[in-house]
């Protein structure tokens, strides 16, 4: 009975966490040493140019900060000052997805086939949502290059009710990574 209870609990768990997951990459220059950071700060003209609300990009920026933090590094007072430059790109894609139920045929008139009520096509449904992606770079502001990428893609944002637990949780699935295990 256990043995079965604690698949349910499996598949419970694998149903619960299978909506609304965000998918992460992350890819690295193999050749850093990445104990050499301990600062980083976040590159102003990235912010300026980051397409969200003022309310999300506060929220993206607190999400990676205390990430970073909780990873033994420190904010540095300016971007000349930091180790690693943080710069956060967000991008968005609209998709409609269109489809017909097909044919209804509820018999209410009986077995009379074409001689009575024959069915119909359903109305079509259309469905329009927005992706977001969330891209967190990390430059070695030393020799200005990438050293660090997250990507996280199929963030949807505009329930706002979830924004405040989502992007958090994004931010952290994205950051997970960091710094690589070689």
């Amino acid at each position: 009975m256990n043995k079965y209870l604690s698949i349910i609990g499996m598949i419970m768990l694998l149903a619960l966490t299978s909506c609304g997951t965000v998918s992460v990459s992350s890819d690295y220059d193999r050749n850093v040493n990445f104990q050499q950071f301990k600062t980083f700060a976040f590159h102003e003209k990235g912010l300026n140019n980051l397409k969200m609300n003022d309310l999300d990009k506060r929220r993206v920026v607190a999400a990676v900060q205390q990430n970073l933090e909780e990873k033994g590094l420190t904010m540095a007072n300016s971007e000349n000052s930091a180790d690693l430059i943080v710069n956060l790109v967000a991008k968005t894609q609209k998709h409609v997805n269109v489809d017909v139920d097909p044919w209804y045929n509820p018999w209410w008139a009986g077995p009379w086939g074409p001689y009575g009520y024959n069915g119909y096509w359903g109305a079509p449904n259309v469905r329009k949502y927005h992706d977001g992606t969330l891209i967190i770079d990390l430059v070695n502001r030393k020799n200005n290059t990438l050293v660090w990428q997250g990507m996280g893609e199929g963030l949807n944002l505009y329930k706002l009710s979830d924004k405040v637990e989502r992007i958090p949780k994004a931010v952290n699935e994205i950051l997970y990574f960091y710094p690589p295990k070689k």
